[in-house]
């Protein structure tokens, strides 16, 4: 019982599921058809975003999950604060305005605008974490799609801030300026010289008084989303396949200078591919690519450490665990330019990742340690970094005379686990690999894993089995209706691909004509992106 109960609490940890907040924010973050929420919607929430205060314990220790860093609240990083001349309520109210221009939520229909978004707001939040804790800290100039009432359906204003105070009553202020929203409410509140210690808030009334006012908004939410709920498929397609193929018309110019400057790195430099995430806008990739040539007809004398290399855009700048030099899309060139500059220096991680890999493997009684696709990004040596410190939790585990459980094999050759950055859930995904942060204490990994064997041999042989029938249907669906292209998000598994695709194929009398030369894109939301790509739910009515 002691096992278990520890085994509970530290998935509490890890996991952080189950709370009121966490359940309401997934459902508030947008509709499952991907639509921004009306003016009226907004409004409901206006209140209960005031009182999301997250846990001082994990805002302090800087322990953010996944979740929360991908919805950072209205006042993520506004409590607990040792303002200088601004209380925590002062600096929510202020920037209350900024919030509801930028906030991901309002960015639905648009992944790419809301991802530019979001990694903005995570480097806001460390900046005013730092800047609370009385430290220094520089991040890159921060870019952020503003959605104003005076401009059409579909287009932001993109605005860049630069951010180089080292007190928070003047970073608000620079946010507020660069976004022409008035900063007359903070010019009122006058200077003080002595310091305030907000972590007396009460806590546990504020996040009552948040829960409440949180659990009314959802309801009414809810009741909103069911009257704009789309009834069938076939409805929204010939309502919108149009459209998508007009769009896609419309950047076929850009989509073709896109591919000749990825032409042109690859003669001129000698580098081997040129690929980018396909969540971003093309014209950010145009612009991105455009960017890249510049700086490197510029400093060519370094762009021979990518001969032969993968140059890849995405979300981070590093070196990826397959050697691919990932250049993130919203840094600065200078950041670029460091990589480029070491990306040699780089490799000597890639050759130790085999070496980690099998020593954990060897003390986990040889199960196959595996690398998910779509795992976080993360550099070959955060990587080993991981795996070494997964590898010294287990080690002690054994050095303290404990061992696994006699239920389990000598042989765990046929389970794969996968290790992933310290904030990561322990769990066993859709597809059977067990899944483990890096800091997971050896006594809550190996329990779990004892626990789940079965469970895990289940999941594994139907996904063995899924992923060719799911292979099939892809390649079925994609020639029958004509598709130029069909993806699927990251979250949808075989299983669900497979009943997506089969419901598709039982309604192509009707959506044939309609579907063909378009590109199909299988998430949790109905959407006609920049490009034309058609976005549907796997689990469409």
């Amino acid at each position: 019982m002691q096992d278990r109960a520890r085994i509970c609490k530290y998935r509490y940890i890890y996991k952080r599921k189950g709370s009121p907040e966490r359940r309401t924010n997934a459902e508030l973050r947008g509709n499952q058809f991907g639509e921004i929420p009306s003016m009226s919607d907004r409004k409901m929430s206006n209140e209960l975003q005031v009182h999301h205060l997250p846990r001082m314990s994990d805002t302090r220790r800087g322990r953010h999950s996944t979740a929360a860093l991908h919805s950072p609240p209205l006042s993520w990083c506004l409590v607990g604060t040792l303002s200088r001349s601004l209380s925590s309520a002062e600096v929510s109210t202020a920037l209350r305005p900024f919030y509801f221009s930028v906030h991901p939520d309002l960015f639905g229909k648009y992944p790419e605008q809301r991802k530019v978004n979001e990694n903005s707001l995570q480097q806001l939040s460390a900046l005013i974490e730092a800047q609370q804790s009385s430290r220094n800290m520089v991040i890159p100039v921060l870019p952020f799609y503003l959605r104003q009432k005076d401009m059409p359906e579909g287009n932001f204003r993109l605005v860049n801030i630069h951010l180089n105070s080292k007190d928070v009553r003047e970073t608000v202020v620079k946010i507020l300026n660069a976004c022409d929203i008035s900063t007359n409410y903070v010019d009122k509140i006058p200077r003080r010289s002595t310091v305030t210690n907000d972590r007396k808030i009460d806590l546990t009334k504020a996040y009552e008084e948040y829960n409440t006012e949180f659990q009314k908004a959802t309801e009414m939410k809810r009741k909103v989303d069911e009257k704009k709920a789309i009834n069938n498929i076939i409805e929204w397609v010939y309502e919108n396949s149009d459209r998508g193929k007009e769009k896609y018309e419309m950047t076929k110019a850009t989509r073709q200078q896109v591919q000749s400057l990825i032409e042109h790195l690859c003669k001129a430099y000698g580098i081997k591919e040129v690929k980018y995430d396909s969540g971003w806008n093309i014209s950010h990739i145009r612009g991105a690519l455009q960017s890249l040539a510049s700086m490197a007809s510029q400093y060519s004398k370094y762009m021979g450490n990518l001969k032969g290399r993968t140059i890849a855009l995405g979300q981070f700048t590093g070196v990826s665990l397959d050697g691919d030099v990932f250049l993130n899309i919203i840094d600065v060139r200078n950041e670029w330019l460091s990589l480029i500059k070491k990306v040699n220096l780089e490799d000597g991680a890639l050759t130790e990742i085999p070496n980690y890999e099998k020593a954990l493997s060897s003390i986990l009684r040889d199960i196959h340690i595996c690398r998910r696709k779509f795992m976080p990004k993360v550099s070959a040596a955060q990587y080993c970094s991981h795996l070494r410190q997964l590898i010294t939790s287990i080690g002690d585990f054994y050095g303290r005379g404990k061992k696994f459980p006699e239920s389990v094999p000598e042989s765990l050759s046929k389970y794969e686990i996968v290790v992933e950055p310290e904030a990561g859930p322990l769990m066993l995904s859709p597809t059977g690999q067990f899944i483990t942060p890096s800091s997971c204490p050896a006594d809550e990994l190996i329990p779990f894993i004892a626990k789940h064997l079965d469970e895990a041999t289940l999941l594994l042989t139907e996904y063995s089995i899924n992923k060719h029938v799911e292979k099939a249907l892809f390649k079925e669906v994609k020639e029958r209706f004509g598709l130029l292209e069909l993806h699927k998000d990251d979250s949808i598994t075989p299983g669900l691909m497979i009943l997506c695709c089969q419901r598709l194929l039982t309604r192509i009398d009707k959506l044939e004509t309609k579907l063909c030369g378009c590109i199909l894109y299988v998430t949790h939301y109905y959407s006609v992106l920049s490009e034309g790509v058609l976005c549907i739910p796997w689990n469409f009515k």
